[in-house]
């Protein structure tokens, strides 16, 4: 007996030191993956691709480069041209071919949302707005989950380069008006973020707490915070992603109640499909009760994690037929360069040189520009409808 109790543990201690060296070997993983510095940086497309990407012929990119001498680009090898974002939007901006939402017009806000964890939720959040600020869209990403895994996607490890007080905590529970200094830029061209942290897990229990909420103080009701602060810096941008938890927790009803829209990603399997069931139901029951009921602008459904496999079929196929009209064409499917991406703090759309296959690569590239794009289409939509007519 006396030997069992030289095994026993302090657990606390333990798993404290494992978090530890857990955090040591991000930050070498992540300083590995990105620039010099810690800092990551956006890819750089060939003349080609940019000129796809502004709207013109490579010969009318030549033309403009003499005509403004600022527009010039930077010489990669072998003197190719090489186009940052920055400028793509430039030459799109000189050349008018930049989308600029319609004067009357709001700003989406797209809330990301399943119950189940592993659904793909990050993931479709990041490629939606990266997709968005490709396109020369503005774009604001908030992270609302504890994990932080979207807050790691953009290059900072929580709770090492994210303190209690950059993230969206404070601003919820004290000062729903303050946005605004809690917003930061990343290296994505186009793409702000509020980032996350462990710091949520407590704004979670001091928003359902009337003793720490502050509801009187700021006239202002738990689950109505988010709606507030978003409003504080809706000219700034066209488009904001919500990236919920896997849950209905006070930070998810704010993103609901927030929201002009829902994207829920699904994976193509039974336990999904099954998830998917009481998600909607519970959802359902939220957005059709008093304080939530309100017409919004979009329901969409992407098809996630596809392994394209029999099963995988067979299951897409139910959720198309459950979720008619509202399934994207698209599909994200489950490819190695998916998974290699997120591996290098990144995603599909910023690798340069595929490390897999260059069949997978297009694979990936292809399904996520398909439905990616269809939602992007459907936000103009959405604005041209909204627009004050001349």
């Amino acid at each position: 007996m006396h030997g069992l109790r030289d095994m026993t543990i302090d657990l606390g201690a333990t798993l404290i030191e494992c978090a530890q060296r857990t955090s040591d070997f991000l930050e070498k993983v992540r300083d590995a993956s990105v620039a010099p510095g810690a800092r990551k940086v956006l890819r750089t497309w060939g003349i080609a691709d940019a000129a796809a990407m502004i709207g013109k012929s490579e010969n009318t990119v030549r033309n403009a480069e003499e005509k403004f001498p600022t527009l010039a680009p930077a010489r990669g090898s072998a003197g190719r041209r090489a186009y940052s974002l920055t400028l793509i939007n430039a030459y799109r901006d000189a050349l008018k071919t930049r989308y600029v939402r319609p004067r009357g017009s709001s700003p989406v806000v797209c809330t990301v949302s399943n119950f189940k964890g592993g659904a793909g939720k990050t993931t479709t959040a990041i490629h939606l707005a990266q997709r968005a600020a490709l396109d020369g869209l503005r774009v604001l990403v908030v992270d609302l989950d504890a994990q932080a895994s979207l807050t790691l996607l953009f290059g900072f490890i929580p709770d090492l380069d994210i303190a209690g007080e950059d993230t969206i905590s404070d601003t919820l529970v004290s000062n729903p008006g303050g946005l605004l200094s809690i917003i930061r830029e990343t290296y994505f061209t186009g793409i702000d973020l509020v980032p996350s942290n462990l710091q949520l897990q407590d704004c979670e229990l001091q928003l359902g707490n009337p003793a720490t909420n502050n509801q009187a103080a700021l006239g202002v009701n738990a689950i109505e915070r988010l709606s507030v602060a978003l409003d504080s810096v809706k000219d700034e941008y066209d488009v904001v992603v919500l990236d919920c938890g896997p849950n209905l927790g006070l930070l998810t009803m704010n993103a609901v109640f927030a929201s002009t829209g829902m994207l829920i990603p699904i994976p193509p399997s039974i336990a999904d499909f099954g998830s998917a069931d009481l998600f909607t139901k519970t959802m359902g029951s939220l957005l059709s009760s008093p304080v939530f009921n309100r017409p919004r602008d979009f329901l969409s459904v992407m098809v996630t994690k596809h392994t394209n496999n029999a099963e995988a079929r067979d299951v897409e196929a139910m959720i198309r037929l459950a979720f008619t009209p509202h399934v994207l064409a698209g599909a994200m499917v489950q490819t190695v360069e998916v998974e290699r991406a997120v591996n290098d703090f990144g995603t599909v759309y910023e690798t340069e040189h595929p490390r897999g296959s260059g069949e997978a690569y297009k694979r990936a590239i292809n399904s996520l520009n398909e439905a990616n794009g269809q939602m992007i289409d459907l936000f103009k939509n959405i604005w041209a409808a909204q627009a004050v007519k001349p």
